[in-house]
């Protein structure tokens, strides 16, 4: 990989985990950026030439020259190793646009470590990412130049979807969208070992389950009325639903979420 001249990739991922990869993915899937547009450099440098050899993307010798080639870069490291990677890159940074996706790292830290002449957009990804069903946070200084924003927006949307709000509601807004895929796994998970539990087999209530949760979820975003008119719509008067229902408001289901939520945003506050 040469470095040479102008820059000649259009993002580079500094780092090349599972998320990295995610959005890599999605940017060649839906015709934002192809591979052969991209490039990367991770640590684990033999793992990173074999996905380079089988996607097409520049796997980069060195950090310091994958952030040469690409006016887009992606802080794909753990949290704990973002200081050290800027360090490393210091000298090499001009005028990129620096995309962090590190939890709990802050844009005052990050800018702290970055030039004044560098871009600066914060985001929280969360895991359906994966599979192109994302929710991405993002936020930047009040300097940050409007292109900036839009064209982060454009990347993350190609792994779903993407939402802009302020950094002081991070902690807030992660506990839900971050934490939440997990949550949800424990509810299906849940409903399934209770299904088990009625006779059904194994497979056969995570097929129902599953299903179930898809459904719902898709009309909820497609419906006119509030979850509350929805789950009226399905719950008749004295039948098998509102016995369902009055068992979970038994277990105060609604205040243990309110809890869950309220113990990941004071971590995340910790955390940063």
């Amino acid at each position: 990989m040469t470095t040479k001249g102008p820059k000649k990739f259009e993002v580079a991922f500094l780092g090349y985990g599972r998320m990295a990869q995610a959005i890599s993915g999605g940017l060649d899937k839906n015709g934002v950026i192809p591979f052969k547009s991209q490039a990367a450099y991770d640590l684990l440098t033999e793992n990173l030439a074999k996905l380079s050899a089988q996607k097409g993307l520049a796997a980069a010798p060195s950090a310091k020259e994958l952030i040469k080639v690409a006016p887009v870069v992606i802080l794909a490291v753990k949290p704990h190793q973002v200081r050290q990677a800027l360090e490393e890159v210091n000298s090499a940074i001009t005028n990129q646009l620096f995309v962090s996706i590190a939890a709990g790292v802050t844009l005052e830290t990050l800018a702290s470590l970055l030039p004044s002449s560098a871009g600066l957009v914060r985001v929280i990804p969360n895991l359906p990412a994966l599979v192109g069903q994302g929710l991405t946070l993002i936020c930047a200084p009040p300097s940050a130049p409007p292109e900036h924003l839009q064209k982060v927006r454009d990347i993350f949307e190609a792994v779903g979807s993407a939402v802009v709000l302020s950094e002081s509601l991070f902690n807030e807004a992660t506990a839900v969208s971050g934490s939440g895929p997990a949550y949800f796994f424990l509810v299906m998970e849940a409903m399934i070992r209770g299904a088990v539990r009625l006779g059904l087999t194994w497979d056969l209530a995570k097929e129902l389950v599953l299903k179930t949760a898809l459904g719902s979820a898709q009309m909820a975003l497609d419906s006119q009325y509030s979850l509350a008119d929805l789950r009226d719509q399905v719950t008749s008067p004295g039948g098998t639903t509102a016995e369902g229902l009055l068992e979970l408001e038994k277990g105060a289901l609604t205040a243990l979420f309110h809890q869950a939520l309220k113990a990941a945003s004071d971590k995340g506050s910790k955390l940063a």
